[in-house]
């Protein structure tokens, strides 16, 4: 059982790794009935989680027992697809990088102007109005549930993290009974980003109030940097699963 669970344990850090659950989490902490909301938030994206997992889990669980060859050579096709994937996403996203080192000559009134822009998309609260990620402010308690739930489901990397995980537990020569505990535990060490936060907060108390307002507007501000790094690390992982192929 422990061997299959750490054999995606590199899978369950890259989930975890999130910098939009990371920082949901802290908007959410840092809010009225702030413990609450995060706890919620966690669970929705545990759920998530588990899910992702479960389905292919099962599907490869079957198919293990009709085609154990075949099943073995189709996981490390897919991983070779997923692999590919990633770090295709991890060029596009070095395309699309925000230019910050680009010197332009502006008088003062424009760079007012785009202070004000850099405040809105870093949701710096002074000057106009909040930015997406503060609208979370107002969330009920269920509708953090529903946003770790579907921040689970839909940001990209999620699915094929899942599927590979759950393909790889399916496999695992072990009882149905611990590949659901299987499926359990990477779910939740696949939460930790949404879960650190709040046991800093419970440990620490008011004290780490500012280091958490640090952490959110650290992470906002290297987003894409922290995106890219993640794809390439998972993209690797992903290409030396589907080297198996090779065998």
């Amino acid at each position: 059982m422990w061997s299959a669970l750490g054999s995606t344990f590199g899978l369950a850090m890259g989930l975890a790794l999130s910098p939009l659950a990371i920082t949901t989490a802290l908007i959410l902490l840092l809010g009225d009935r702030g413990k609450l909301r995060a706890v919620f938030f966690a669970v929705g994206w545990w759920v998530a989680m588990f899910g992702i997992t479960l389905i292919p889990m099962l599907v490869t669980d079957g198919a293990e027992e009709d085609d154990p060859s075949g099943t073995s050579g189709g996981v490390d096709i897919l991983h070779l697809v997923f692999g590919v994937l990633f770090f295709v996403l991890a060029a596009l996203t070095w395309i699309k990088r925000p230019n910050h080192d680009r010197a332009v000559k502006v008088d003062e009134a424009e760079e007012s102007a785009l202070e004000v822009v850099e405040q809105e998309m870093l949701d710096v609260e002074p000057a106009g109005k909040p930015g997406i990620l503060d609208r979370l402010d107002g969330l009920g308690v269920w509708a953090c549930l529903l946003v770790g739930l579907a921040q689970g489901v839909l940001i990209i990397k999620n699915i094929p993290l899942g599927i590979s995980a759950g393909a790889q537990i399916g496999q695992a020569q072990v009882p149905q009974a611990e590949q659901w505990a299987i499926v359990a535990i990477f779910a939740a060490i696949a939460t930790a980003g949404a879960l650190i936060p709040l046991l800093t907060a419970v440990v620490g108390g008011r004290r780490v109030e500012a280091g958490l307002y640090e952490a959110r507007h650290w992470i906002e501000a290297n987003m894409t940097a922290i995106t890219l790094v993640v794809l390439v690390v998972v993209g690797g992982i992903f290409l030396g699963e589907g080297l198996g192929l090779a065998d």
